[in-house]
């Protein structure tokens, strides 16, 4: 499509958006694993978005003078499996990521090691 010149974004719209946009991402890395270039996809949840919504001018690149909205992986961004988020900074600012989530695993995680 984008080869065409046909600028694209990918959404998640309907019943469950809200709750499935954190995984905007991964179908992103669907999309790769369906033949589309990593570079294209990863422009499909980033740049092209901002270039619909006219907002390209400061975010959807990583660039000088524009918005430092972005997140660190340890992994591949768009791949379940091994993407490990360890920063996330919003307009420049460090964002904490710890959670209710993250202690429960944590802990899961070290009791069920003890049982090994």
């Amino acid at each position: 499509v984008q080869d065409k010149g046909i600028l694209y974004g990918l959404d998640y719209s309907g019943d469950m958006e809200y709750q499935n946009s954190r995984n905007l991402p991964f179908l992103a890395g669907t999309t790769v694993a369906y033949g589309v270039e990593k570079e294209k996809a990863l422009q499909s949840i980033t740049i092209n978005l901002a270039k619909m919504l006219g907002i390209d001018k400061n975010y959807g690149t990583l660039e000088v003078g524009k918005s430092a909205t972005l997140f660190i992986s340890e992994g591949d961004a768009l791949d379940q499996l091994t993407n490990n988020v360890t920063e996330a900074f919003i307009e420049g600012r460090k964002i904490n990521l710890d959670n209710q989530q993250k202690e429960l695993y944590k802990t899961y995680q070290e009791k069920y090691r003890l049982n090994q």
